[in-house]
């Protein structure tokens, strides 16, 4: 999962890029408008002059486009925010050579409306969501304003009034509205990149979230990611449910004498490894990660909501499960390292559901007695042999449509009466010899 920072990353660079294409847009469709309106007043030359550098900044937009795939994001948005002004100063420019082939005063261009224009400048670099370019832009368009005040206070011609009536029905120039130009700029460019700001955090915030429930994935099956993600106060608060949940337990045989052999690094790279393979199989088949309990792997299918083959995907988890150990153990055995041996045992009957704890530290888990059953299933493999057992009621919900075989127990560890458990021999073709029946030694 990427950090916040490169998720940061990757939403800025859709706004630069959507930036660009809309900049793209505007050049192809709003210069030839603009040329068109303006030819019958402009020479051929500056026409031509025109043409070429409406071409040129559409060049220069697809050329920041291609260099925005090098993730130089940050490089490519302020050279688009320096495009811009210049776009701006070429629009000034041709707007006061089309209006009298030069010859109207240049204090006519503080009362075309220019502001306006420009504001739609800074709008559109608050696509990207980094505050730093609508900034930037209000700064090139304030500069521009600052530089046809400049030629307007220079020009001896230029009259100054304040009556704003005057001004706009005769040739004076009313401080008002120029007063009111650079204010609006001012207050948009800032409203603009405030709002930016907010977006911004907010879209974090969605990151931080997202981030959260992927984090969450690997704690809890999605089931139960999506259920803690969507739910309500009643679901985080202590209590449960009964209903009938298959339990998976597996655990690494002679797990203790491994880690005697291993570094704490090394154990720690293989027991991720190992735990890595088994929980994608219980999550392809729909099961919910209970816990690690050490070596020992819990997992849970009817949890959340119950399912009619909640028994069968469980069975079918478990010989995934053993599927991904040979896998593992040829990878070992290409390596030069010992082979691996697990038990497996699946149980079904009723538990109780939900979150034990208190409200300030819950853990989302069943319990009850076919939880015991489970795990005292799973400490049989090792005496009889076998590598997978499953429970008589486990048997009854998948009836004759799995490959197994009854395996006499005379006493079970913590109960006074027997419980009939079977061993699966589907998908055993699947796995080592090492592995089929195993000599699994001491008990990790």
């Amino acid at each position: 999962m990427p950090d916040t920072a490169d998720l940061l990353r990757q939403r800025e660079y859709r706004g630069v890029r959507l930036a660009l294409i809309a900049r793209i847009v505007v050049l192809g469709f709003g210069l030839p408008v603009e040329f068109l309106a303006g030819s019958a007043e402009l020479s051929g030359s500056r026409m031509l002059v025109y043409a070429g550098f409406a071409t040129g900044l559409i060049a220069y937009g697809l050329l920041l486009l291609t260099l925005l795939r090098t993730g130089r994001t940050a490089r490519v948005g302020l050279a688009a925010v320096l495009a811009d002004v210049a776009l701006m100063a070429l629009m000034v420019l041709v707007w006061w050579l089309s209006s009298g082939d030069g010859t109207m005063p240049p204090a006519a261009m503080l009362k075309t409306g220019l502001a306006g224009v420009m504001a739609v400048f800074i709008a559109l670099n608050a696509i990207a969501l980094r505050p730093l370019y609508p900034l930037a832009v209000m700064a090139g368009m304030l500069a521009i304003l600052l530089v046809l005040l400049g030629v307007a206070l220079a020009d001896p011609d230029t009259v100054w009034t304040f009556n704003v009536v005057a001004a706009t029905a005769g040739p004076a120039v009313a401080v008002p509205l120029v007063a009111g130009d650079f204010a609006a700029l001012l207050i948009v460019g800032c409203l603009v990149a405030f709002a930016t700001l907010a977006a911004r955090r907010l879209m974090l915030d969605g990151i931080r979230f997202e981030k959260t429930t992927a984090q969450l994935g690997r704690y809890f099956s999605p089931a139960v990611r999506d259920t803690i993600s969507d739910a309500g106060d009643a679901f985080l608060r202590p209590g449960g449910r009964s209903q009938n949940v298959a339990v998976l337990f597996c655990d690494i045989r002679d797990f203790t004498g491994l880690a005697e052999t291993l570094s704490p690094q090394d154990l720690i790279a293989f027991l991720s490894d190992y735990q890595r393979r088994m929980v994608a199989a219980v999550f392809a088949h729909g099961g919910t990660l209970d816990k690690f309990i050490g070596d020992a792997i819990m997992a849970t299918f009817g949890t959340p909501e119950t399912a009619p083959d909640d028994a069968h995907r469980a069975v079918a988890a478990a010989i995934a499960m053993r599927g991904a150990l040979a896998e593992l153990n040829r990878e070992r055995t290409a390596a030069g390292k010992s082979v691996i041996s697990h038990g497996t045992a699946v149980h079904y009957g009723p538990v109780i559901v939900g979150n034990v704890g208190t409200a300030e530290r819950l853990e989302y888990t069943v319990i009850g007695n076919t939880v015991n059953v489970a795990a005292m299933i799973a400490d049989l493999c090792r005496p009889t042999g076998e590598d997978l057992l499953v429970s008589e009621t486990v048997r009854a919900q998948l009836g004759d449509g799995v490959a197994m075989r009854a395996v006499p127990v005379e006493e079970m560890r913590g109960r006074k009466s027997p419980v009939a458990i079977y061993a699966v021999d589907a998908g055993a073709g699947d796995v080592s010899g090492a592995n089929v029946r195993p000599d699994f030694g001491r008990e990790g």
